[in-house]
């Protein structure tokens, strides 16, 4: 998309690594990430956590699957905008 397409859109905001980006606000509501607190290591290789859910339930699905993990202790469930807003623990 051009930029100058891009500026009749209706934004909600900017994106915190990249200022250039806007998020339309049809897509920028009602999502959820993931955050895993870990034994040992980063949860940058899990896939669920890289992911963004449009659904708690299906927030809540992964999380259950990425509990499976052995070295994974928790899960929270964040709200995907800036700032994020904590919603839920999963242990």
């Amino acid at each position: 998309m051009k930029t100058d397409e891009m500026q009749g859109l209706p934004a909600r905001g900017t994106s915190g690594t990249s200022r250039n980006v806007v998020i339309a606000h049809g897509d920028a509501h009602h999502r959820f990430r993931l955050l895993a607190t870990m034994v040992q290591g980063t949860a940058a290789a899990l896939p669920e956590a890289w992911r963004s859910y449009h659904t708690i339930d299906e927030a809540r699905f992964a999380a259950r699957e990425m509990m499976r993990n052995q070295r994974v202790l928790r899960v929270a469930i964040v709200a995907d905008y800036p700032p994020l807003q904590f919603i839920e623990w999963v242990a």
